[in-house]
């Protein structure tokens, strides 16, 4: 997870509480505008030391959470955070709380939380990056490809620097490439690749792209030459057999595959998509064994019924 830099943690703990309207942002998943309750006349009427006791105690939920964020311990810092916004709900600062409990959401797979949360935020700040940056990434991810591709637009059209512009044009290239827009996706693929010739990730998703533009033979020369730079990229490796898998050439496809299993061995997908080349190699029985440690590894055994009859 991306870290909150040190001057955002100093602008949390030094926020000064502002004064309350009528009116209560419930911070909650589905809340909304409440009325006022009992509760929160009772945060407004607090005395200076009581409020002073607050605001020690909000500091030091989110030294808290921060020290739990670099100990990858979502859940405590979840709790540390949502501590925090209720000990002093209007402090200037807790708009990077939120943001950083919509970064625990998404990290969760929760991504339809984590985009509600951001675009809670960014109806208020809608000119920041980061949280457009982050909803970004949580769209592609959900698969909301369109929602992606208009928040990098967005960025795009204020983007500072080689950095920014690569990460942008990665996302909208990825999202075009979820629409089935390939060659506006090569487009800004093949721009990232200027600014980093050798972004092993671009070069697998620009050779997707021209598989699926009907360039297959282009796709395994591009796989190639990143191969014969990093012969161990076990991503290059997969899509090379995938291709060559589509293509007929499974031989080709059987030597990646192993490849890609003797680089990562825990990959239950890769081992249903091997047996698929070995039923067609006719080496049933070695077919049968990748389908069994599949299964082993979880994959549900009613997914793999069709490619059990097949090496009978």
């Amino acid at each position: 997870m991306k870290r909150v830099f040190p001057l955002l943690l100093l602008l949390l703990l030094s926020a000064a509480a502002t004064g309350r309207a009528q009116t209560v942002i419930d911070l909650k998943r589905g809340g909304g505008v409440r009325a006022k309750t009992l509760d929160d006349y009772k945060i407004e009427h607090k005395t200076p030391r009581e409020l002073a006791i607050d605001s020690l105690a909000y500091n030091d939920c989110l030294t808290r959470a921060f020290n739990e964020l670099h100990r990858d311990s979502l859940h405590l810092a979840e709790a540390y955070f949502e501590r925090a916004l209720k000990l002093r709900p209007e402090a200037v600062g807790n708009g990077v709380i939120r943001h950083n409990l919509g970064r625990i959401a998404m990290a969760r797979g929760n991504l339809r939380g984590a985009i509600g949360t951001f675009t809670d935020l960014l109806r208020n700040e809608p000119d920041n990056y980061d949280v457009r940056l982050d909803r970004a990434k949580a769209y592609l991810e959900l698969g909301n490809a369109q929602g992606a591709a208009d928040d990098c637009n967005v960025l795009l059209a204020r983007a500072e620097g080689d950095g920014q512009k690569k990460e942008l044009l990665f996302l909208r290239g990825a999202a075009r490439f979820q629409m089935h827009l390939y060659a506006d996706a090569r487009r800004d693929l093949e721009q990232v690749l200027l600014i980093d010739a050798d972004n092993g990730n671009a070069i697998v998703l620009l050779a997707l792209a021209y598989e699926r533009d009907g360039q297959p033979n282009e796709a395994v020369n591009r796989l190639n030459l990143l191969l014969q730079a990093h012969p161990d990229n076990a991503d290059a490796l997969l899509a090379r057999a995938g291709v060559e898998a589509r293509l007929g050439q499974d031989a080709a496809a059987r030597a990646d595959y192993d490849a890609v299993l003797r680089l990562t061995p825990g990959a239950a997908d890769v081992y249903v998509d091997r047996a698929r080349v070995l039923i067609r190699l006719g080496l049933k029985g070695a077919a049968r064994k990748d389908l069994d440690t599949a299964r082993g590894m979880g994959v549900p055994a009613v997914s793999l019924q069709h490619l059990y009859r097949l090496t009978k």
